[in-house]
């Protein structure tokens, strides 16, 4: 048998990568095709079912690995998994074997730092909810308030000018919310609550935002705030004075223009830190938000 030969032999052997230079390319099509959708769907019974398929997968053939689908479908499958539509079980079993993967290299790094750190923050909020908020009149009024905040940010029949009323409107209710109760916590309003009256915050003038910051961050490190909602007004605040951003949670456009990221110190490391929050990719937050929100900015600035 000639040398020839014999390296033909072993070749053959050896998994086959496709064209784009993964081994399962029809896989790794399924998953983002799971991922586009529970990205970007008002429907959740579509979610839903996207989230189950991504189960059913994992149940099969365990954790796709970065030499299998490609570093971005890996990424996506773990965030999949990480969904808070997965019982608390299922998703603290998968930890180990995310953990396990991503110490073998199978699995991109901040895919697993994303995972345990959004695990333990479900756990977090479901242990919320087992105790009713303390402030439910708050709570009710902050969901009412919120429904107009995202109602004239919905892309189909945006009007600007009714989004800059229902933010001066909101003004003056925000404002003796926070002269009264400080930021809403976990503990008083629930964890959606409380993560409403945050991003409200981010359409008002910069001088709620440096109201928010250090209670805020004080509720983060307490397990009264979501460290997301604190990403948001630390970078919108690090705006508001033309400085960089951390984490890259602040989208801003000029008139006429797509919404994309505002400039980001140390751009680099920017998804690690993300995932230290329990957040996605940057790239993925953008393509969420360029889907979502209205295309075109105001005359000033519209920011999320």
């Amino acid at each position: 048998m000639n040398l020839l030969f014999i390296l033909l032999f072993l070749f053959s052997l050896q998994p086959q990568s496709s064209a784009n230079g993964v081994e399962d390319p029809a896989l790794s099509a399924k998953i983002e095709g799971l991922f586009q959708t529970v990205l970007t769907t008002d429907d959740e019974s579509e979610e839903a079912l996207a989230i189950a398929q991504a189960k059913s997968i994992y149940t099969e053939q365990g954790l796709s690995t970065v030499s299998e689908i490609g570093d971005l479908p890996a990424y996506e499958f773990v965030v999949l998994l990480a969904s808070e539509k997965l019982s608390l079980e299922f998703r603290t079993q998968v930890l180990a074997k995310v953990k396990g993967a991503a110490a073998r290299r199978d699995i991109p790094s901040d895919a697993a730092t994303f995972y345990e750190t959004r695990l333990r923050l479900d756990k977090v909020k479901e242990e919320a909810k087992t105790h009713p908020p303390t402030k439910p009149d708050l709570r009710d009024e902050l969901d009412r308030m919120f429904k107009s905040d995202q109602a004239v940010r919905q892309q189909e029949g945006f009007d600007p000018d009714k989004m800059a009323e229902i933010d001066h409107q909101n003004s003056a209710p925000l404002q003796a919310i926070l002269d009264k109760f400080g930021v809403p916590t976990f503990l008083m309003v629930g964890s959606q609550a409380a993560g409403e009256f945050v991003t409200m915050i981010q359409h008002q003038p910069a001088q709620f935002r440096q109201q928010v910051l250090p209670q805020l961050k004080a509720s983060v490190a307490a397990g009264q705030a979501d460290p997301q909602s604190y990403a948001l007004v630390y970078d919108r605040s690090q705006r508001d004075v033309g400085k960089n951003q951390l984490y890259g949670e602040n989208l801003e456009c000029k008139a006429g223009e797509k919404l994309h990221e505002a400039p980001i110190e140390d751009e680099s490391h920017v998804n690690q830190r993300r995932a230290e929050l329990g957040l996605i990719r940057m790239e993925l937050y953008v393509r969420l938000v360029q889907k979502t929100m209205p295309q075109l900015c105001t005359p000033t600035e519209m920011k999320k």
